[in-house]
């Protein structure tokens, strides 16, 4: 592929930043013209991903707008870019950029790809606005999705030229196996509603009598840390409950875990499990939309899953992995067998190949 252009809000750090960023690294390096288009302009306040400086970079955001003027800039500022650049290919992620690019796009004779990264009726909602996305995405000529449950949001004549595909995992997990020596139940992620990060400190706190050496660690920060820290003082676990905050080295936190839990409401394809499962630490996960975690643990040798929001049974199987050591054992050696699906060489190669297919189809275009 010749040219390419990335779209997505912002670089800040996330999980479908990261994946972008992976994306943008391995296109350079196959020669690719990539440029990089986001809304906002980098703030020093807020760390984003480093960037391939063989990358052209535009923002939208040159002014400020508020509201609906602001949407209606983005799409015009987006399509003069797409009619200069004139890539073969522009790929979008997340809601809001991923209808922009559609509607910025329409008449001009480029390829749209589009991937959705979360539960599309958080992401595009229901109702009319599920109408109104379904109709919009019709206008993609390609769709990555991330789970068969996100897929099936759309229309049928959406869902035939769509692929999914799952998020790389960095290469820095598969160096790294689980240790087996580890005290900490670790939660990894933003602090944040959709985490529920207090349905599994409610677990925690039904079996901390029962394991009085293990503690429970969150890697994150944000608007719950606060409540998190309260409901541990007042059940007398503030030595065992702790809120690290942000870090670098998570697969080596992951290495020295006791048990890796995922409790949120709902996720695309999460990131932080797909990593625990990696390096062979035992998950726990809830079975939420739109359906990530099950199509990662396909049966019981591979992790655990729970209902949303039902503390008891996140408890139990807590309670049942910590008290089985063979069953530790061989959920690790699973995991890391179901790993070798989501290896970055492979994934990249399943990007690659699906965009390829598209550019390929603009340069015939072209030359009919």
């Amino acid at each position: 592929m010749k040219k390419i252009i990335f779209y997505i809000d912002s670089m800040q750090m996330g999980g479908a930043q990261r994946v972008m960023n992976n994306l943008i690294d391995y296109f350079v390096c196959c020669e690719s013209e990539v440029i990089l288009v986001n809304d906002i302009v980098p703030s020093r306040e807020v760390p984003e991903y480093d960037i391939n400086r063989k990358v052209k970079r535009l923002f939208l955001d040159e002014k400020q707008y508020s509201g609906i003027k602001k949407n209606i800039h983005r799409i015009k500022a987006l399509r003069r870019i797409l009619k200069e650049e004139a890539p073969e290919v522009v790929v979008s992620f997340l809601g809001p950029p991923n209808m922009r690019m559609l509607l910025s796009a329409i008449g001009i004779r480029i390829k749209k790809v589009v991937s959705v990264r979360n539960d599309p009726y958080k992401e595009y909602g229901s109702g009319i606005k599920k109408i109104i996305a379904k109709i919009v995405f019709l206008l993609a000529d390609g769709c990555v999705f991330q789970t068969e449950d996100a897929q099936k949001y759309f229309f049928k004549r959406t869902r035939k030229k769509s692929t999914i595909i799952f998020n790389p995992v960095n290469v820095k997990f598969y160096n790294k196996k689980w240790k087996m020596d580890g005290s900490d139940i670790v939660i990894i992620g933003r602090l944040q509603e959709q985490k529920n990060p207090i349905l599994a400190l409610n677990a925690f706190i039904s079996i901390a009598d029962e394991f009085k050496w293990l503690n429970l660690k969150y890697y994150g920060d944000e608007e719950l840390a606060s409540s998190i820290l309260k409901i541990a003082q007042e059940n007398n676990l503030s030595n065992r409950v702790e809120i690290v905050g942000k870090t670098s080295n998570v697969e080596n936190v992951l290495e020295h875990a006791a048990l890796f839990v995922l409790s949120s409401d709902y996720e695309g394809m999460p990131n932080a499990l797909m990593e625990a499962m990696t390096v062979g630490v035992p998950v726990i996960s809830t079975d939420c939309p739109c359906g990530g975690p099950r199509m990662l643990i396909t049966n019981s040798t591979q992790g655990v899953l729970v209902p949303c929001g039902d503390e008891k049974k996140l408890a139990s199987a807590m309670r049942m992995v910590l008290k089985d050591r063979c069953l530790q054992e061989k959920m690790s050696e699973c995991e890391r067998k179901r790993s070798e699906e989501f290896h970055p060489p492979k994934i990249l190669l399943e990007w690659e190949h699906y965009l390829n297919s598209y550019g390929e189809l603009k340069e015939r275009d072209e030359n009919e």
